[in-house]
């Protein structure tokens, strides 16, 4: 990755981001086995995925109120598959072009009141242009609590999975395709917050927000042979719930940081049409989660950091019966070290209370556990 920036004056500068990168997986994919009948054994899948990319953002302030922020931006993808008997993806090389462009504006109307308005667009090759807009309005209570609301829309466009899966692979017959009519998925966001300091060394942040979906992706059956099954947009509801986090530095050298998530989801099949799963495929996700940070800074140019986060248990309901994911605790930890200005030396450590824990999927022998690790980072700063 490289970057250069530009600063022009007080109120204009620029960026310009490029990146390269290459990404190998070999996935282990599991026989195929239907109402006892084995259809495809088990096998690897290969995929090696090149991206190209490149950002460029150019901000400026004129008039005294506006604060304008707009860029453009290029992706491109190579993505060559070598199938699974049991997991393919057709066609098995795709080339996928991405531009994307976005304008903002931050308008102080008044002394305590700003405005931001803006919007993002993308043209992607599976659904053509999409437009993401959004709008914020700031308000200061006082110089160190302010109000806010947003409004926002956002797309998920098509993946290889929604459009490209074939599940078994040829030559074997197909039981789950995607579909090339699979369209984006839709959420319009509605939030409302405050941020302020309590007390000399300690900030809060409490948001609460509505968010509502169209176009969800649901499963389908073909109507004259119902297999093979294949993807569509079927689903929409909402989610609702609070975001709650804490800031404070008891001493110079120590800050802490608290946070709690509640989210309530509610999904259903639009009238009329049909999902498979009836809609309880798609609210696999923790009511609650909370999670503590604890950050020093040492002598000698040291920093250990550790974080405690909690999640609470998943319901699955990819069939008759319901599946879990057991709540858990888990312990990252940090050790860094500052060999003067330009290199940082860091060891990490992930997942330490467990050997292994279960994070998402449906209870059995295939379902993968995160295992705990350490790893060591280099970072030189030109």
């Amino acid at each position: 990755m490289g970057r250069w920036s530009h600063v022009f004056s007080h109120d204009s500068d620029f960026s310009l981001q490029s990146y390269y990168d290459r990404t190998h997986l070999l996935d282990p994919i599991g026989a195929f086995v239907l109402n006892g009948l084995s259809l495809a054994p088990a096998g690897l899948l290969h995929d090696d995925l090149t991206t190209y990319d490149i950002d460029f953002q150019h901000r400026i302030a004129f008039a005294g109120i506006h604060q304008v922020v707009w860029g453009v931006g290029y992706r491109y993808t190579h993505d060559v598959v070598e199938n699974a008997p049991a997991l393919g993806f057709l066609p098995t090389t795709l080339n996928q072009s991405l531009f994307s462009a976005f304008a903002q504006d931050e308008i102080v109307a008044l002394s305590r009141l700003s405005v931001i308005l803006g919007s993002k667009v993308e043209h992607n090759d599976y659904t053509g242009l999409e437009v993401e807009p959004n709008a914020r309005l700031d308000f200061s209570l006082a110089d160190s609590q302010s109000l806010w609301s947003a409004v926002s829309r956002a797309a998920r466009t098509p993946s290889r999975v929604d459009r490209d899966l074939v599940e078994p692979a040829p030559p074997q017959f197909a039981v789950l395709k995607g579909s090339s009519a699979f369209g984006s998925e839709y959420v319009t966001a509605y939030e409302i917050g405050y941020k302020g300091l309590l007390a000399p060394a300690v900030t809060t942040s409490v948001t609460t927000f509505y968010n509502s979906y169209r176009d969800v992706r649901s499963t389908s059956f073909t109507p004259q042979t119902i297999l093979p099954l294949f993807f569509a947009n079927n689903l929409e509801g909402h989610t609702y719930g609070v975001e709650v986090s804490a800031s404070s530095r008891p001493l110079d050298f120590w800050s802490v940081h608290a946070g709690y998530d509640y989210l309530r989801e509610s999904l259903h099949v639009r009238a009329g049409q049909f999902d498979l799963n009836d809609a309880l495929n798609e609210t696999a996700d923790p009511r609650h989660q909370f999670s503590l940070r604890s950050a020093l800074d040492l002598p000698a140019n040291l920093q250990l950091d550790a974080t405690l986060r909690w999640t609470d248990t998943l319901s699955i309901n990819s069939g008759p019966v319901i599946g879990e994911v057991p709540a858990y605790f888990e312990l990252d930890s940090r050790v860094g070290w500052k060999v003067g200005r330009r290199l940082e030396l860091s060891l990490i450590a992930q997942n330490l209370l467990h050997d292994h824990h279960a994070e998402y999927g449906f209870p059995g022998p295939t379902r993968v556990e995160i295992e705990r690790g350490i790893y060591g980072k280099v970072e030189w700063h030109p």
